[in-house]
């Protein structure tokens, strides 16, 4: 009987040793945001599969820890720090940006990304220079059609011109020649584009010199319009370079993101999209100027819909201003936050002189 009681006692201890040993689950809250957290939304949860930034991040701590991952799934950012708040998840983690209000409500973690907020324009808003916008202009006067036509006049007229000079009693302007004198003609037309700078001449000689000049006024008459039209319009429209010009736009800011208040704390009018796919879509169909938000992500998703549209549809403005920080979420008290900030500290630090586990992550996902 003793005997049985000590092998009973082993076994509990064995027992429950190897429960103090097993892998602990952790519920980890995601939402989605490009390119930190990504899964096809369509799908059932099990079929998920995320990926990402945050994602691989969380996967290396979660290694660090020696912990397992259930990955727990929100639609957007204040549901993720409310399921938190309310401790149906141990931690959350996405691109959750570290302000005094959250803060209130959950605990953060160290930083786990430095960034700023960026504009996104179309990319006629981010043009400021007048040269550029000049030669943007006369690109799209200038078609091959265009051009095509032009060089057929100047040939056809050099040809007339010739033509005269070789019937005039007069001296001979051009070359003998057909070819040497050809090449004279079509100088004398470029010529009388922009001057009147032209021989002696009589009869129809003289009226296609003042033709030609003429036509070559008139040409010049447009492209000044045009040019000017356009510079004028960029100077009433305004370009957007900075945080500076945002005043007086129309700005587009996920109505319940961080951006959103920095903007109307700055007294900036904002028109409140549910999502960035909405923000874009309204800058595209012209219906707000400029769109707010974190810098990397606006990056990612302008150099993606670029690539898939194979021109520039959007632009990035470089100016990077009101500096933030991402963090990880736990519920007030939680006890894990000391170890996962344990841990970051870790994953940015290099090894053996090679890259940080933080920054391969960053390369990889935040070019």
């Amino acid at each position: 009987m003793k005997n049985y009681l000590l092998l009973l006692l082993a076994g509990y201890m064995l027992l429950m040793s190897m429960m103090a040993h097993a892998e602990e689950t952790l519920k980890i809250g995601i939402k989605p945001s490009e390119p930190w957290v990504m899964y096809d939304t369509s799908k059932a949860a099990e079929e998920h599969e995320p990926i990402g930034f945050s994602i691989d991040l969380w996967r290396a701590i979660a290694k660090q820890l020696g912990v397992k991952t259930q990955w727990v799934y929100y639609d957007n950012t204040q549901d993720l720090i409310t399921g938190t708040e309310k401790e149906e998840v141990d931690a959350g983690i996405s691109a959750i940006t570290v302000t005094a209000e959250r803060q209130a409500r959950i605990d953060f973690s160290d930083s786990m990304y430095e960034l700023g907020l960026q504009i996104m324009v179309a990319p006629d808003k981010q043009a400021s220079n007048p040269f550029s916008i000049m030669f943007h202009e006369l690109n799209k006067l200038f078609t091959l059609g265009n051009f095509s036509l032009l060089l057929l006049m100047l040939f056809i007229s050099a040809n007339l011109r010739l033509w005269l000079d070789r019937l005039s009693k007069e001296p001979p302007i051009f070359p003998s020649g057909y070819a040497c004198g050809l090449k004279e003609a079509l100088w004398w037309g470029l010529t009388m584009l922009l001057t009147w700078e032209t021989p002696h001449s009589r009869g129809f000689a003289r009226v296609l010199d003042l033709s030609w000049h003429l036509i070559g006024l008139i040409i010049l008459s447009i492209l000044t319009a045009v040019v000017t039209s356009a510079l004028t319009a960029q100077a009433v429209s305004g370009s957007i370079r900075s945080e500076a010009d945002l005043p007086g736009k129309k700005v587009a800011a996920i109505a319940t993101d961080a951006p959103r208040q920095w903007l109307e704390q700055n007294d900036i009018v904002v028109t409140p999209v549910k999502d960035i796919a909405e923000g874009i879509d309204a800058i595209r169909k012209g219906d707000v100027e400029a769109l707010v938000h974190d810098g990397p992500r606006l990056h990612y998703l302008a150099h993606k819909i670029n690539q898939q549209e194979g021109k520039q549809v959007l632009a990035v403005v470089p100016a990077i201003f009101h500096p933030q920080s991402y963090g990880i979420v736990f519920p007030e008290g939680s006890k894990l936050r000391e170890s996962v900030n344990q841990a970051l500290l870790r994953l940015r630090e290099s090894q053996n002189k090679q890259e940080s586990v933080h920054q391969a992550l960053r390369k990889k996902w935040i070019k």
